[in-house]
């Protein structure tokens, strides 16, 4: 794998283009191929993509992999419940890679450990 850790995941682009791991592979076609050219268009899904990431990780799969925690009483979960009560999409009420990052962990949840 060109992964520098032999991980999944890992994408290689066009022009030799090397990207790993999921949040950074989302950005990366994001911005190539989503046309958001303005830092102001793209804040609006990456920080939804690091939020999942930094956020939902340890929600979803607990520290080290040790057991989902997503039933438990949590903050964020009620808040995003919210979010996604009053909205279908996280951003611009339109699908993006933001969706893509969030729902990819929620997704996950059953697979691992239903």
């Amino acid at each position: 794998s060109p992964h520098p850790f032999g991980q999944a995941p890992h994408l290689s682009d066009d022009g030799g283009v090397e990207v790993f791991e999921s949040g950074a592979i989302l950005l990366y076609l994001a911005d190539k191929y989503g046309g958001n050219d303005t830092p102001e268009k793209r804040a609006k899904y990456t920080k939804w993509v690091v939020w999942a990431n930094a956020t939902l990780d340890p929600i979803c799969f607990g520290h080290g992999m040790s057991g989902t925690e997503i039933a438990a009483p949590n903050k964020a979960m009620d808040r995003l419940e919210g979010i996604l009560g009053q909205s279908e999409w996280l951003v611009d009420n339109a699908f993006s890679v933001a969706d893509v990052a969030v729902a990819s962990y929620l997704n996950y949840v059953p697979v691992f450990f239903g």
